[in-house]
């Protein structure tokens, strides 16, 4: 199995010995949770990144009590990576491990950090002690309660500490060889004929292997489980996807070289490959000696193994290659060893499939039994079918008929969902249908206090929705997509049960000013397009509950008079009007106003200009206090010549200035936010002089390209990657 680092974020460089560390990472855990699967996986993937990482097992022999040696490597390690598991927290001696670790980052503040990892299990239930922690309490409770009730509320209070971090949550439905296989009937006689066939016992051959078949079988997913059931048994592994997809120029055949170069050998040798021919042989040549597995997926032209894996000489012994297609004849000119087609699921595996992909159970729910046998016939046991198409008959009679039954039975995926899930779910079908993942991922994570990774993938299991990718270029746009008829659905749900309360046409909005009938809107998302009647300028004032405004051009007549303070999220494209009424918007987390004409935004003290010393006695305004603020993109903003004093908004982590031509000053403040991550001036022709950066530890990203004027800048230390050109 081969575990990408990527997923797990968090930033850790192999240089802690150094700086006075022994060790980069420490790795806390529940042996008989994760030593044997995750656990073992992230310190493959972390010794493979060149990153120093103490595990107990490897380091003193597991099962040993905590000692001075593991108190040691606590205290020597940057970094602490706390894994928690169901049954952590039944073992004293994980939680008196975490305790420590927890005492040592208070005490040694930002220098020791912590990043919880949640495997399998809710970040909620850990920071509370519910569920199987509660249990694990009781017991503790009954055990310690003569006299060492202090220690149980010192593992309490390390519990909720840690599980308060920002850390990552790991779902059943990600699997790393779990749930998400389960998903799939009758995986693991699949798995299990594909290991035979791969002869893992044969270490001196290179073996090839073949999954061939119609589309929609699920060769991919076979193929996937199997790569992370194996992987780990692996010196290197490289899963790539979407072969036919992507590799229809030259430069897309080298892009796939270096992914598969990058994966096997690690990321930190970083190849570009810029001839196919050249690429070709740096994987014969760094490859040959190396116990490789390497998945092709949807291979269908031999040109495209010509340059990937040309003869099996290409590997070392003991080495893998799985290819998926579905032409059996393309498998002979790779000279596979053996081939594997998967069968077409029995009628009660196509019932198990459709079921646990609708009803997330065995068999139909009561009463949707004639619809389901329906629908699984039509599928004719395809698995793609059963997944991706769980309702089409359904689809195609609500499209033609508008049933109220069949508009019951999509509902009951949607009932099925909790309320976060639900309430990302409509925003979606009425405004962020065929929108970039990213923007999406921003709104909901830093607008409206959603969490965005878990909610998607919840949709997309339960096929409300899919995430497109296109490929221009080298770049991978992603854009979440719905069905249109999911989409009519969610969108008369809104209109069954909170009324008013989303609005994305503008004769609606329109509608609703003549009647009065504003104070139940929440969102308002209007098509990109010119108005044709302009709305009055306090339009706003009656919107009391407006926590979303995404529009452009001339949206009202003239500059609104007032903007709600519940609003959350402002997107004005092309705002006409000099400047903005943010006084009572204290909840704003996301400010969006590409292309404005805005000129200033709120003033608060003088900048000062070190090429204009007149700068000093340039007028003053009343200054913007939010917190809440995450999010500023002003990108093209012609006319802004200054961005103002962000004393008052500390917390921002994006800002986008780029294209801002004619911005000559930017205020010290900026150089004082301590969670800014990302900072793009490109194209600020008329800019001069940067602010101190070197409070801005967590700057990730500084883009200064087109800055011609831009004399020099204090560069902060922490940033990790400045773009000049």
């Amino acid at each position: 199995m081969k575990f990408e680092i990527r997923s797990i974020q968090f930033n850790v460089v192999p240089r802690s010995r150094k700086e006075g560390w022994t060790y980069d990472v420490f790795l806390s855990f529940r042996g008989e949770d994760t030593r044997n699967n995750f656990v073992d996986h992230l310190f493959s993937a972390l010794t493979l990144k060149g990153i120093h990482t103490f595990k107990d097992d490897k380091m003193l022999g597991g099962g040993q009590p905590i000692s001075e040696e593991l108190v040691k490597a606590i205290k020597e390690s940057r970094w602490a990576v706390v894994v928690f598991s169901k049954n952590c927290a039944t073992s004293c001696w994980c939680l008196d491990e975490l305790s420590y670790i927890m005492k040592c980052h208070k005490q040694m503040g930002g220098q020791k950090k912590v990043l919880p990892v949640f495997y399998h299990v809710d970040p909620s239930d850990v920071r509370r002690q519910k569920g199987d922690f509660a249990t694990a309490f009781e017991t503790h409770e009954d055990k310690f309660k003569d006299g060492e009730m202090d220690k149980v509320n010192k593992w309490r209070e390390a519990l909720t500490a840690a599980a308060s971090l920002s850390g990552q949550h790991i779902l059943p439905e990600y699997g790393y060889g779990s749930s998400r296989e389960n998903h799939l009937v009758e995986i693991e006689p699949r798995i299990d004929a594909l290991i035979s066939l791969l002869k893992m016992e044969a270490t001196q051959e290179v073996r090839i292997v073949g999954i061939w078949g119609m589309g929609g079988i699920s060769k991919t997913t076979i193929a996937r489980a199997l790569f992370n059931r194996v992987a780990h048994k692996f010196e290197g592994s490289s899963f790539v996807s979407d072969i036919r997809e992507n590799s229809s120029s030259k430069k897309d055949m080298c892009t796939l070289q270096e992914r598969i170069l990058n994966d096997i050998l690690g990321e930190r040798h970083g190849y570009k490959i810029t001839d196919r021919d050249q690429g070709a042989e740096i994987i014969q040549e760094r490859c040959c000696r190396k116990k490789v597995l390497l998945v092709l997926d949807g291979v269908n032209d031999v040109k495209q193994l010509e340059f990937l894996v040309a003869t099996c000489e290409w590997f070392g012994p003991g080495s893998r290659i799985i290819i998926t297609n579905r032409d059996q004849h393309l498998l002979s000119y790779a000279n596979s060893n053996d081939q594997y087609k998967p069968a077409l699921l029995s009628g009660d595996q196509a019932v198990e499939l459709f079921s646990r992909h609708a009803f997330n159970k065995r068999s139909p729910s009561e009463g949707y039994e004639e619809l389901s046998f329906h629908a699984i016939h039509h599928a004719g046991g395809l698995p793609l079918a059963l997944k991706t198409n769980l309702w089409e008959s359904a689809l195609r009679r609500l499209a033609k008929t508008q049933d109220n039954e069949i508009m019951n039975t999509f509902k009951l995926s949607y009932d099925n969902l909790d309320v976060s899930d639900q309430q990302m779910f409509l925003d979606i079908a009425c405004f962020y249908k065929g929108k970039h993942v990213g923007d999406v991922f921003y709104r909901f994570g830093f607008g409206f206090g959603f969490d965005p990774e878990i909610g998607i993938s919840v949709l997309v299991e339960r096929s409300l929705i899919t995430v497109s990718s296109t490929k221009i270029d080298s770049t991978v746009i992603k854009k979440v997509e719905m069905h249109d008829i999911i989409q009519e659905m969610g969108r008369k749900v809104v209109q069954a049960h909170a009324l008013n309360s989303r609005l994305w046409e503008l004769e609606k909005i329109h509608d609703l000013i003549n009647k009065k009938e504003l104070g139940l809107v929440e969102g308002i998302v209007v098509p990109w397009e010119k108005a044709k009647e302009s709305l009055i300028a306090d339009v706003f004032k009656s919107m009391k509950n407006l926590r979303l405004l995404d529009c452009c051009q001339n949206f009202t007549s003239c500059e609104p008079t007032f903007l709600p303070g519940e609003l959350r999220w402002f997107c004005w494209r092309q705002y006409p009007f000099s400047s903005l009424p943010v006084a009572h918007m204290s909840k704003l987390v996301g400010l969006e106003m590409k292309d404005g004409n805005t000129k200033h935004l709120w003033k608060g003290k003088n900048v000062y200009n070190p090429w204009n010393p007149l700068s000093l006695i340039a007028p003053r305004v009343s200054s913007y206090n939010n917190p809440n603020l995450r999010y500023i993109h002003l990108k093209g903003c012609y006319s802004l010549e200054r961005f103002p004093d962000v004393s008052g908004a500390p917390n921002i982590q994006i800002l986008n200035l780029s294209f801002c031509e004619n911005m000559v000053e930017v205020d010290e403040s900026v150089g004082s936010l301590k969670i800014l991550i990302l900072l793009d001036m490109r194209s600020c022709h008329k800019l001069k002089c940067l602010p101190s950066m070197l409070k801005t530890k967590s700057l990730m990203t500084l883009i200064l390209c087109g800055c011609c004027l831009l004399k020099e800048f204090q560069n902060s230390r922490h940033v990790w990657s400045i773009y000049l050109e």
